[in-house]
């Protein structure tokens, strides 16, 4: 919470007095960013070196919470770096796809973007599992789309422009 105050508060007064340059900014270039991210994105999740190492487990995570759980009882106390990577990173990793609603109007509505997201991250997550690339987790699954709603705030308070 105190991560999303400090990023709300770097948002309403470092990016808030030039409101419009950022607003034309972020309409005019997020198609382009939004896909060469996707690309980037898409090649951490399944080709990145790291995803050939032989001590990933190729498993399927069904119970919420559990690795979540797992790293702040367990390995936080001995790896934080690796805690913040994990939790932190799948949460802002995928805030920039909040803002699919200047590439896609109807997920200008909070439901349809959540349902979509959810569904997308979704099948990703499970052809991780299927490619042998990681473990299928459903805390992932939570985390990214936390991250993706945190990222439609930020667009519908700072960047939304309705009448186009």
């Amino acid at each position: 919470m105190l991560l999303l105050y400090l990023f709300s508060f770097f948002l309403n007064n470092f990016i808030g007095s030039n409101l419009f340059l950022m607003r034309l900014f972020v309409n005019r270039y997020y198609p382009v960013f939004i896909n060469v991210y996707t690309i980037w994105i898409l090649y951490l999740l399944f080709f990145a070196s790291f995803r050939y190492s032989p001590t990933i487990l190729f498993e399927i995570k069904t119970v919420p919470f559990e690795t979540i759980n797992d790293y702040t009882t367990n390995v936080i106390k001995w790896n934080k770096i690796e805690f913040i990577k994990n939790i932190f990173g799948n949460i802002i990793l995928f805030i920039p796809y909040g803002f699919l609603g200047i590439l896609y109007p109807k997920l200008n509505q909070f439901r349809w973007m959540v349902i979509s997201f959810f569904i997308i991250i979704n099948i990703l997550e499970f052809s991780q599992f299927y490619f042998n690339r990681g473990m299928a987790d459903i805390d992932d699954v939570i985390l990214n789309t936390f991250g993706a709603i945190i990222g439609f705030f930020i667009y519908k308070k700072y960047f939304f422009i309705k009448d186009r």
